[in-house]
């Protein structure tokens, strides 16, 4: 082989392999193959200019690469929170969470034209069997022409990197994913550096009591929960059982967790300690595991370690927040400052920080930027 054919061949070589690389928006081309995290093929025929979302955490991840103003549609759960996604709540609704409008989404994208232009996207979640996973959302929408489903879920951690890349890459936005990830994974080590070395505790997170003490909710293998307490450096004490366990407070009281985690939703970003009403019902969730038979006896309660906790920052793309209040639960002698973290965090979408919030209760013994 001569030189100059040696170099011509590596050189094509080259070619191909930044051809097939994810590289910047600007050198994307469409139609645009990718393989969803659903493992369904799929064809983006053009440049994405709308999006519907089925999802808070689909919602979050397009604010975050500077999308907003391309969502179209949205679950009600997305409307309903202004506080959280300013700017969407009069959004058109296509749906709940076990609910769609199929011509809903077909009018949206039509957008009061004769036809579908096929700039649009839905993003979906995964889950093959049930009515809100992408498989099932795509088959309903086939009677309408040129509107692409692209299940990702964003509230894995061990898909997160991955996700939000492809998102990056589907949208032109590279940059805006590789510099969110860039802070993701620095503010992960600072925790973990932080934690090493240490006696982990050992956790029990309830979900909810609504089959009463008998048939209490926690988070087992394979769930998000379970992922995020052993990465802030707890012992999940359900985390050998099956993905959503449920068992008696007699199981609990028998395991002696040295720490309890109750999870409880807003509408609002944090706990507004403002509002007598919010606060009062947040009490009222912990001491009712307080008041529980046998509850003295478990030394989470003896040592005053039972917390109730903002659901919102322990899924999806803004779980690093989460795992540092969790980490400074856990070990309270370590300072990871996780509300700077949360103000890092909201920049990114373009937010402040509320005044006035808490994202933990009670609050004592956290670390806190005041």
């Amino acid at each position: 082989m001569s030189l100059r054919h040696l170099r011509y061949c590596i050189a094509t070589f080259l070619c191909i392999i930044l051809a097939s690389s994810v590289c910047s928006g600007d050198d994307e081309k469409f139609p645009m193959t990718i393989t969803d995290s659903a493992g369904r093929v799929v064809t983006i025929q053009q440049p994405v200019e709308r999006i519907i979302v089925l999802g808070t955490d689909h919602a979050e991840a397009v604010m975050l690469l500077g999308d907003k103003d391309k969502i179209v549609g949205v679950r009600e759960d997305v409307a309903e929170r202004p506080e959280y996604f300013p700017g969407l709540e009069k959004t058109t609704v296509v749906g709940g969470w076990n609910e769609n409008n199929f011509e809903k989404f077909a009018e949206v994208a039509k957008d009061n034209k004769d036809e579908i232009v096929p700039d649009i996207i839905v993003l979906a979640f995964t889950y093959p069997d049930q009515p809100y996973g992408a498989a099932n959302i795509a088959k309903g929408l086939e009677p309408f022409k040129n509107i692409t489903v692209i299940g990702l879920d964003f509230y894995k951690p061990e898909n997160l990197t991955r996700e939000v890349s492809l998102l990056g890459r589907i949208l032109g936005r590279t940059k805006e994913a590789e510099s969110f990830l860039n802070w993701r994974n620095s503010s992960q080590e600072k925790i973990s550096s932080a934690i090493q070395g240490k006696t982990r505790p050992r956790v029990y997170f309830e979900g909810d009591n609504k089959g009463g003490l008998g048939e209490l909710s926690s988070y087992g293998s394979g769930s998000g929960i379970n992922g995020l307490i052993e990465v802030s450096g707890g012992t999940n004490i359900a985390g050998e059982l099956k993905m959503y366990p449920k068992f008696p407070w007699e199981w609990i009281i028998d395991e002696n967790p040295d720490i309890i985690l109750r999870r409880q939703t807003s509408n609002n970003l944090g706990f507004d300690t403002e509002s007598e009403e919010i606060m009062k019902a947040i009490k009222e969730v912990r001491d009712e595991i307080l008041a529980r038979p046998g509850a003295a006896n478990i030394t989470a309660v003896k040592d005053e370690k039972v917390y109730v906790v903002f659901w919102s920052m322990l899924m999806g793309m803004d779980s690093v927040v989460g795992q540092a209040y969790l980490a400074n639960i856990f070990y309270p002698e370590i300072d990871l400052h996780p509300e700077e973290l949360y103000r890092e965090y909201l920049d990114f979408l373009a937010m402040k920080l509320p005044e006035n919030r808490d994202y933990i209760y009670p609050t004592h013994s956290i670390a806190k930027i005041l």
